[in-house]
């Protein structure tokens, strides 16, 4: 693939996303780390205390996110952000889009679902009360449907880390070019 010159417009871009949206990504990368390893946990450990304390943590790290994407997704608007690593229109800068844009439904989705259940469950009434004979057994009937949502969504979120991370290696093999510094803080 041929490299085109770059238009004005990529000339004139900023080398870097901005603090604002550095500090987000990686809090929030470190904290969607957090949910997925609580989650995990909690989908697959028993009915008990610590399966409590999970979801207490969880909670309380998803809504974090939740504000940080709200956050960053405004962010977007408001922010220059650097030039496009490949040629406009190609294959890999529109599936570059497509990750990138993928994260924010799924994590807003992730994070919606997630506080609602809380609700459909019955979990929240626990929460509250910091009482863990509050905790309902999930998952004895079966999931609520948007319960179910969040599981399944989950899947996509390690997909679309599995893409970034590919896609980073990648670049980073195709051209040549380390873009870490992109979304580090100067």
């Amino acid at each position: 693939m041929q490299d085109i010159p770059q238009t004005t417009e990529q000339t004139s871009a900023p080398s870097t996303y901005s603090k604002r949206t550095v500090w987000i990504h990686w809090v929030s990368a470190l904290l969607i780390f957090g949910l997925i390893y609580t989650g995990i946990n909690m989908e697959h450990g028993e009915h008990a205390p610590a399966k409590f304390d999970l979801y207490r943590i969880h909670f309380g790290m998803g809504v974090i996110v939740f504000v940080l994407t709200i956050i960053r997704t405004l962010a977007l608007f408001r922010d220059p952000r650097p030039a496009h690593l490949y040629r406009p229109g190609s294959f890999h800068q529109r599936f570059i889009a497509f990750v990138h844009r993928g994260f924010y439904v799924v994590i807003l989705w992730m994070c919606v679902s997630g506080i609602a259940s809380l609700f459909l469950e019955g979990i929240m009434p626990a929460i509250l009360s910091g009482q863990f004979a509050d905790l309902p057994e999930i998952g004895l009937d079966g999931f609520h449907p948007i319960m179910l949502s969040h599981h399944i969504v989950a899947k996509f979120v390690f997909l679309l880390l599995i893409f970034h991370l590919v896609g980073f290696v990648m670049h980073l093999i195709r051209k040549q070019e380390n873009t870490l510094p992109r979304v580090w803080s100067k």
